[in-house]
């Protein structure tokens, strides 16, 4: 699903608060019954302290979420709306969804090329 560079771009990208040292892993490993479980760890390291996800998650943006809600519920001022924004763009744009609409710029030159074409 994601590239070991876009889940350590996704874990940098949703940190809104001090300036941390981010580590973000992926590993994987073979069961039993011949699957590959991939696991998603997001770690973050404030003035010493480390904040990282609970439990290694099955989903990248829950290994992200959980590891900002760890640093948040221990005191970090960090900003847990920020970081659900960026994870839902993150999501929507792998889905193929587009969230922004095209600004006024975007708009008048689609008119002005419309307007050329048609005259």
């Amino acid at each position: 699903m994601l590239t070991s560079l876009q889940f350590a771009q996704l874990a940098a990208a949703a940190w809104a608060g001090p300036a941390p040292i981010v580590q973000a892993t992926i590993s994987t490993c073979q069961l039993f019954t011949g699957q590959l479980a991939t696991y998603f760890t997001v770690t973050y390291t404030v003035g010493g302290a480390m904040f990282m996800s609970p439990l290694c998650g099955a989903c990248p943006f829950q290994a992200v979420a959980a590891a900002v809600a760890a640093a948040a519920v221990a005191g970090v001022p960090v900003c847990r709306h920020h970081a659900q924004r960026v994870i839902s763009r993150t999501a929507a744009a792998l889905c193929g969804v587009q969230l922004l609409r095209p600004g006024f710029a975007c708009r008048a030159r689609r008119h002005r090329v419309a307007r050329l074409h048609h005259a």
